[in-house]
């Protein structure tokens, strides 16, 4: 009787769970259950059947990116691509012509018509463009009194041609040195030249000029005249002006 019982029990539980039913399409425990699954990948990948879940699904020459085979990339980054090529979305292409703003590292990066200014492209400036009166720089140098660092009206009047000058034709950079005559201390002549090259720098500045402007002071150690005699001493006392285009 009790064999009876077990046997009608066992008939019963099976008549309710009844068989294993198959996965759903494209789900799967395993890989073996994606194998004759249609229109679905043959690698079970968290209960999902996909194309691939590592490089080595995929045929040579291609690589598993989000569970699909692609072409594998020509390049991670420019060093992997020829001469003359950059690396755009893992494949070599060819380097774009360098415009006015692309980055650089130095002119040669850039066309032949243009250098390479604060790490981007610009347009060279022709020398041809430079209007005759504003190519010497020479000619704006200014002078001081004697212990001044004190702009006079003939020292604003060059500084406002300078300003102008530079305008007309930009500027890459403009270094202001600043100078003194022999009499006094070294150390005071170096700060005494420092004064002098601050106060044309903040003057061109409250004029609009744009170009960076870097101040010097070489002291009394570049003297253009070596007398010892007031018109020599105050040939001295001046600021120069390199302008760099």
């Amino acid at each position: 009787m009790r064999r009876v019982l077990a046997v009608a029990i066992a008939f019963i539980a099976l008549a309710v769970t009844g068989c294993p039913k198959p996965p759903a399409n494209g789900e799967c425990k395993t890989s073996a259950d994606c194998a004759n699954q249609e229109g679905f990948g043959k690698v079970c990948v968290d209960g999902r059947c996909q194309e691939c879940a590592a490089d080595t699904d995929c045929k040579d020459g291609f690589v598993c990116r989000t569970n699909k085979c692609v072409p594998k990339p020509q390049c991670a980054g420019d060093r992997d691509c020829a001469a003359g090529q950059v690396c755009r979305d893992e494949r070599c292409v060819p380097k774009p012509a360098p415009t006015v703003g692309s980055p650089c590292g130095g002119d040669a990066d850039c066309g032949p018509d243009m250098s390479c200014v604060d790490g981007k492209c610009a347009m060279k400036q022709a020398m041809s463009a430079v209007p005759p009166e504003c190519a010497d720089e020479h000619a704006f140098t200014i002078h001081f009194a004697f212990d001044q660092s004190i702009l006079d009206a003939k020292a604003k009047d060059n500084l406002q041609k300078l300003a102008e000058c530079l305008k007309r034709a930009p500027a890459r950079h403009m270094t202001i040195a600043g100078n003194a005559d022999e009499r006094g201390t070294s150390q005071y002549n170096v700060a005494l030249g420092s004064r002098r090259a601050d106060a044309a720098r903040k003057y061109l500045a409250d004029l609009g000029v744009s170009a960076p402007l870097e101040t010097v002071s070489y002291g009394e150690e570049k003297p253009v005249c070596t007398q010892a005699t007031e018109d020599c001493w105050a040939k001295n006392r001046r600021d120069d002006f390199q302008v760099d285009r």
